[in-house]
């Protein structure tokens, strides 16, 4: 017993939020290290892991759902008021008519649409003709068959008041849990998005922007002298160069101190929000089984999971403002 709990709580969010690195110092050093190096494959080893476990609960969540396919069918047929026969010659006809063409497929049209008013007979007490005839009326027309049917309805309510009463508090009970379930899902959605913005505002700052256009101009310059077939010497490259490579660290010092303060921001915010995902992946299953009439819950944790995966996906991306390129670490350098 202790090992099998051992082994579930090593696949747990929190366990994998242990097993992720803290973003390296020196983002802005020029070339490879070991810091950098130790990191990038520290990141990969923990990606790998979570995906490997992201897909296995999925594995387990889609055979599940296989598995309990035909009576989450049975249960979806029972809540449209259709009886069960019915259902049935209506799919075996379907399948029937697959590849159909011609009068053949003429005939299967007919079939469905005879078999769809009988559907809707039974599901809303109204024919297919109720509705057609419905659209042709006027506004007096239309009204007098709204009250007509309001008080067939009533009177079907009057017959088995209890039963009318029984209805409609299941069903505000599943509209409860659905308004709670979806008020903490756009919670957790709007801070996360919150946080994506930060990182999209960091690109598109101002003065960030005017270094990477200067680095455009100056390469776009290192190019044209690279082309010029009587130089006297490489002078000009070698200042070209150590201009672009100063405007590339400076462009890295600028940007990535505001990518880790978001950054950090951002892993308290996955930390503090594995116990909501836990309650809104409760909340969730709850809803399905409501809608399905089956319980496809499985172990808990895969939303964490995901949230850190999108955590994951920020920190690989720590280095992402060091663009000096290994060329010019040694252009005048000399």
């Amino acid at each position: 017993m202790f090992s099998v709990n051992y082994l579930m709580a090593q696949t747990m969010p929190e366990a994998f939020l242990g097993m992720l690195p803290d973003p390296p110092g020196g983002l802005c050093a020029e070339g490879e290290n070991d810091a950098k190096s130790g990191f990038i494959q520290r990141v990969g080893e923990v990606h790998d892991q979570l995906q490997e476990e992201i897909s296995r609960r999925k594995d387990e969540i889609e055979n599940k759902v296989d598995r309990n396919k035909s009576k989450m069918q049975q249960n979806a047929m029972e809540r449209t008021g259709v009886s069960p026969e019915l259902m049935q010659k209506m799919m075996a006809l379907e399948k029937a008519s697959k590849g159909a063409t011609g009068d053949q497929a003429k005939a299967y049209k007919e079939q469905k649409k005879a078999m769809a008013d009988q559907m809707i007979q039974q599901s809303m007490n109204i024919s297919m003709g109720e509705i057609e005839n419905l659209k042709k009326m006027d506004k007096a027309g239309k009204t007098a068959w709204a009250e007509a049917y309001a008080t067939e309805k009533k009177a079907e309510v009057m017959a088995d008041p209890q039963a009318y009463q029984k209805k409609t508090a299941a069903d505000m009970k599943d509209f409860k849990l659905l308004q709670k379930q979806q008020q903490l899902a756009d919670s957790l959605g709007a801070q996360s998005t919150k946080y994506m913005k930060q990182f999209e505002e960091i690109d598109k700052d101002p003065s960030a922007q005017a270094l990477l256009t200067q680095i455009d101009e100056l390469e776009a310059r290192l190019n044209e002298e690279y082309k010029k077939e009587n130089r006297l010497n490489d002078d000009e490259i070698k200042s070209l160069s150590n201009s672009i490579r100063n405007i590339q660290i400076s462009y890295c010092n600028m940007q990535s101190p505001k990518y880790l303060k978001v950054l950090t921001m951002y892993k308290s915010f996955t930390q503090s929000s594995l116990k909501p995902y836990y309650r809104l992946e409760k909340l969730t299953n709850q809803v399905n089984a409501t809608q399905t009439g089956v319980d496809l819950s499985t172990e808990p944790g895969m939303m964490g999971l995901q949230q850190i995966g999108a955590y994951l996906s920020k920190l690989s991306d720590v280095y992402r403002y060091n663009h000096v390129s290994p060329k010019y670490v040694y252009i005048g350098a000399e």
